[in-house]
């Protein structure tokens, strides 16, 4: 009896869906993974936005939840402000706020890092590094900031000629690089001869970072810079090709 009705929910399992199915998404599986998103906390209500599949979903309040609020409180500057956090979980039911429907939240396995001033970057990035606008969001651990009336830093690798081109926040930016694999290095990096008081020890910061880049990685929309040991050196933000 047992055979024979594992032979019929074989054989319905393409019209009817008996049988065993793949989880939608590697988020939703039991098993803990990275996640990035938009991280909001308001009035005992905390949500997140998922950076790929662009879902919001509450937060539980259990697991590694209390590391990440702390971290989120340290470093938002108003109420509610998304932060960009990283954690290891994945997606379960729990009750909804009414008690009654289920709904899916995010369960936060550990808590990761969190990156004030990013975002979830350019919907349409497809993980290349070439001919991306790739916005400086961070320096050796440190959120970079824009002063005003000043360019924000950036770069642009063109795969036709492998030139660089870019600002370092106060003067534009030009060299070579070298791609090979994960490898990564720029060369004859040149600016022009502006003076910026407000942004000329960041910019002198980047250029200094340029020249100890070994290796790359991209995480979604995120470009991470990486020194001879991979330390993270700089992180970069993908939006719109300007």
């Amino acid at each position: 009896m047992i055979r024979s009705a594992w032979v019929l929910c074989l054989a319905l399992a393409i019209v009817s869906g008996c049988g065993p199915r793949p989880a939608a998404t590697a988020a939703q599986a039991d098993a803990p993974v990275e996640l990035r998103g938009m991280f909001t906390y308001l009035a005992d209500a905390a949500s997140f936005l998922d950076c790929v599949t662009r879902e919001r979903h509450p937060v539980a309040m259990e697991g590694d939840y209390l590391a990440l609020e702390r971290a989120y409180g340290e470093v938002r500057r108003y109420p509610a402000e998304p932060i960009l956090v990283v954690v290891s979980g994945h997606y379960a039911t729990r009750p909804g706020m009414e008690g009654d429907i289920p709904v899916t939240h995010l369960i936060v396995d550990r808590y990761v890092a969190c990156y004030p001033g990013e975002t979830c970057g350019n919907s349409d990035a497809d993980e290349r590094l070439e001919d991306q606008y790739w916005k400086l969001t961070r320096l050796v651990g440190e959120p970079v900031e824009r002063p005003d009336g000043q360019r924000e830093p950036h770069l642009v690798l063109h795969s036709n000629e492998h030139r660089l081109a870019g600002s370092g926040g106060c003067n534009r930016l030009t060299g070579s690089y070298d791609l090979r694999d994960e490898e990564l290095t720029f060369s004859g990096v040149a600016t022009t001869m502006m003076a910026c008081p407000d942004a000329m020890e960041q910019e002198q910061r980047f250029l200094a970072v340029l020249r100890d880049v070994r290796f790359w990685r991209i995480h979604g929309a995120h470009l991470e810079l990486l020194g001879p040991a991979r330390e993270i050196l700089a992180r970069l933000e993908a939006t719109p090709l300007q």
